[in-house]
């Protein structure tokens, strides 16, 4: 029965995948082959593009084959706009064989344009010597020309790309590519739990032209945009649940290569998406991985909590995190009852104050805690009163406490 199971989900899958390749125009398989001139044996090319993952990232593979030479590389796309993927500078070697290409995969960069059912290479050129050269001579001499014929194709052929399939790519690579510990562009996930993100645009050299394009989810966010001081900050909301921001360098100015940086604020908590780092120096793109959880609804006491006015009672220093709180109503006991929240957290409900003393045990966190009392009644003697006396190790403080519908009473308690 679970075999049946299993291979039921595996069809159903299956399924789900070729219906979404019908009606992405870039998931599938494509094809191209060069001949650099007219004798010369083709460079054939073949990119098989996956399954988008939040319509933004695709997973795909290349094969490269030109005589006696075979590459195949996996790599990572993301979406700049409707028309355009961007072309992940990491492409990651699964057979290379008889040399490998080494750097000279990074001529292949830019982005891939949608044009009459056909993509082509929109390159962002690299012009350094260094890289030029580096590998030509590094292996036996009879592989010089045939080495010549691929760099030259990644560095300046024309490149475009025909449809032949809309079988999507769909093995081991696409969990590889985007699922494991390699880089291929993207950031490890961050859990965002504020609703905004502060974000800062900045280019760590001078201003030398560099242009940049941010895409949150498919959606531009700004869409080439030279760096300076008019764009640097802004606030985005976050959409529940996954948040991909595609950050895209559309030149390499006029110092190349591109060293825009995106400076995020999350939570309190600083990060920097930097194409100056040394694993994205000439990229095209990068890519932050934001989680926004859903928010638990409001409960109904910390909706009234907010609706009334709450006034500092205390602040109090301690050398423990476990206390020991104290409650009582010293005078007539009158049926008054409050609710205690810690941290914003509920530790007591419609607690009776009573004449004999109740203890609660709570448990503080390190640096400031915010205890908070609210009246759940007046009782019969208006307002509602009590004593409490916090016991920390073998000190005490005790305070009185005095709350009504309309006012709450808060205390704060350092934990040093």
């Amino acid at each position: 029965m679970r075999r049946r199971i299993c291979l039921l989900s595996i069809f159903l899958t299956s399924l789900t995948l070729a219906a979404f390749a019908q009606t992405d125009k870039w998931t599938g398989t494509w094809q191209c082959s060069v001949k650099q001139y007219a004798t010369a044996s083709p460079i054939t090319m073949q990119l098989q593009i996956g399954v988008p993952e939040q319509g933004v990232l695709y997973p795909a593979k290349i094969k490269l084959q030109y005589g006696r030479f075979t590459g195949v590389y996996e790599l990572l796309l993301a979406r700049k706009n409707e028309q355009q993927l961007g072309i992940g500078k990491g492409k990651y070697p699964l057979q290379e064989t008889p040399f490998k290409l080494g750097i000279w995969l990074w001529y292949l960069n830019g982005t891939l344009d949608f044009k009459n059912d056909k993509i082509s290479v929109n390159r962002m050129w690299i012009d350094q010597f260094g890289i030029w050269m580096q590998g030509l001579y590094a292996d036996d001499e009879i592989w010089v020309q045939t080495k010549v014929m691929l760099r030259d194709f990644l560095y300046r052929d024309s490149i475009t790309l025909k449809k032949v399939n809309n079988k999507p790519l769909a093995d081991s690579s696409v969990r590889r590519i985007l699922h494991s510990d390699l880089y291929f562009g993207k950031y490890d996930q961050i859990v965002a739990n504020d609703s905004a993100v502060l974000m800062q645009v900045e280019d760590q050299e001078k201003y030398d032209e560099d242009t940049v394009t941010l895409v949150q989810n498919t959606r531009p966010i700004f869409s080439k945009e030279q760096i300076n001081d008019k764009n640097r900050r802004q606030t985005i909301a976050l959409d529940t649940g996954r948040n991909l921001f595609a950050f895209f360098a559309d030149n390499y100015g006029g110092l190349p290569p591109n060293t825009g940086n995106l400076y995020m604020k999350i939570d309190g908590k600083e990060y920097s998406f930097d194409f100056r780092d040394r694993p994205n120096a000439y990229a095209t793109f990068l890519v932050a991985d934001l989680y926004h959880p859903v928010q638990p609804a409001k409960s109904r006491l910390t909706t009234i909590a907010e609706q009334r006015t709450t006034t500092p009672v205390a602040t109090i220093k301690v050398d423990t995190s476990n206390i020991v709180l104290e409650l009582w109503d010293e005078r007539v006991e009158d049926g008054d009852s409050i609710s205690l929240s810690l941290n914003g957290k509920w530790i007591a409900t419609g607690f009776p104050v009573r004449n004999n003393i109740q203890k609660i045990p709570v448990k503080l966190q390190k640096g400031e805690n915010v205890l908070l009392f609210m009246a759940d009644n007046l009782g019969r003697i208006p307002p509602n009163t009590s004593v409490l006396r916090i016991r920390f190790g073998r000190n005490s403080k005790r305070l009185g406490i005095n709350t009504d519908l309309h006012k709450n009473s808060e205390i704060r308690i350092m934990v040093e």
